[in-house]
């Protein structure tokens, strides 16, 4: 005899009864490892590709370099893409930006590299469309095409023809500069506006664009507007070939470390600010709760007091009763001398025990009190209690002695 187990889990309660079924979570694109990388691999691609053709066939057709569309279009390309697949992974499209993210722990190792094996991947097949759309003539050759949008310094920038002419030329420490102040806007813009588990939040890709479009307004004339290593190496790739005035090879060391060094920077600088934010957000709470731990602490200490004074009253008071209360008299021969008091003579009772007290008063003896009766000493004298008639006279039939 064979079981065929179940394909769902049914959960049973102890009493019997079978529990409802557990609720499936949904799998969201952005959960999935692969996804998110894929997201970050076309969205590099699609903004390389723009950035790639809008710097070559836009600079050359309107035939004066200008830095206008470079800024609109970078800028604009950034935003678009960011908003389309941001909400996926993240919307890096940048090592630079992923390497800080790395740092905040605002995503992990693992799908950081990750996410910059698909970002140079992205890139390279941009760069490798980009070369392959470009029209080439014997007047109109490969690198004036890509003189616009190759990444390089001194002689490969893209004003050295005209700087060239005055003698002048932007070397690596200027190109330096200039990197390393556009990467630091652009990863602090794109990091600030990430969540603490790496997603977006809603104007990551506006304030991501506009970064962007700042960077290149400050990088274009002199470096061609590295600002993402991704970028630089697309297209440096297939631009080496292509017999360019300098190596584009040789000049992308500077394009990588200025955003590294940047997104260690800003990283760095989120990292101590947060340590100083919670520093004095604990001293604001250590300072707020000091005046409700005083209070608290003499709470305590009355409460503690409450009981101690509670317990003397109660002795004080047992003290009190057992001074007043008459001491109990032993039964032993009657003392002449004591002066005593009988209450029972105080009540008026039959007609017997008033013979008794006449008898009593012509012998000459002094009125002893009975046995059973107390004694009220330094005339201490307990109230008296008001007694009915017949508890009246049952004590005086107790205290009545009995004839022969």
């Amino acid at each position: 005899m064979t079981m065929e187990a179940s394909a769902e889990p049914v959960l049973e309660q102890a009493d019997g009864q079978v529990a409802a079924k557990p609720v499936r979570r949904r799998i969201r694109p952005r959960d999935v490892r692969w996804i998110r990388a894929a997201a970050e691999l076309v969205g590099t691609f699609l903004i390389c590709a723009v950035i790639y053709l809008s710097y070559s066939f836009g600079q050359l057709v309107m035939g004066q370099p200008s830095v206008v569309l470079p800024v609109l279009g970078t800028a604009l390309t950034y935003l678009a893409v960011t908003a389309m697949l941001g909400g996926v992974s993240g919307g890096h499209f940048n090592p630079a930006v992923t390497v800080a993210a790395m740092f905040t722990s605002q995503i992990s190792m693992v799908d950081g590299l990750i996410y910059i094996v698909a970002q140079v991947i992205g890139a390279i097949g941009a760069g490798a469309i980009a070369v392959a759309l470009i029209p080439v003539s014997k007047s109109v050759p490969d690198r004036t095409w890509l003189m616009f949008s190759v990444n390089g310094f001194s002689g490969g920038s893209p004003a050295a023809a005209t700087l060239g002419q005055q003698h002048i030329a932007f070397g690596a420490p200027m190109a330096i500069v200039a990197e390393l102040i556009g990467c630091i806007i652009v990863v602090a813009a794109a990091i600030t506006t990430l969540r603490s588990d790496g997603r977006a939040r809603r104007n990551h890709a506006l304030y991501t664009g506009l970064a962007y479009g700042v960077g290149v307004l400050v990088t274009y004339p002199i470096t061609c507007s590295g600002l993402n290593p991704a970028r630089s190496t697309g297209i440096a790739i297939f631009a080496q070939s292509k017999h360019m005035a300098v190596s584009p090879i040789s000049q992308l060391w500077l394009f990588w470390i200025c955003p590294l060094l940047a997104a260690s920077l800003v990283a760095l600088v989120i990292i101590m600010t947060n340590i100083v934010t919670d520093n004095m957000a604990m001293r604001a709470m250590g300072t707020a709760t000091d005046p409700q731990q005083v209070a608290q602490a003499g709470a305590d200490a009355q409460a503690q007091t409450q009981p101690d004074a509670f317990a003397a009253t109660g002795v004080q008071t047992q003290d009190q009763s057992t001074q007043a209360s008459p001491a109990p008299v032993q039964n032993a021969p009657a003392d002449t001398t004591a002066q005593t008091v009988d209450v029972s003579a105080l009540s008026d009772v039959d007609a017997g025990h008033d013979t008794n007290s006449s008898k009593h008063a012509e012998s000459g003896q002094d009125d002893v009190a009975p046995a059973d009766a107390g004694t009220i000493p330094d005339l201490q004298v307990e109230p008296l209690r008001t007694a009915s008639k017949t508890e009246d006279g049952d004590e005086v039939s107790k205290n009545k002695p009995t004839e022969n």
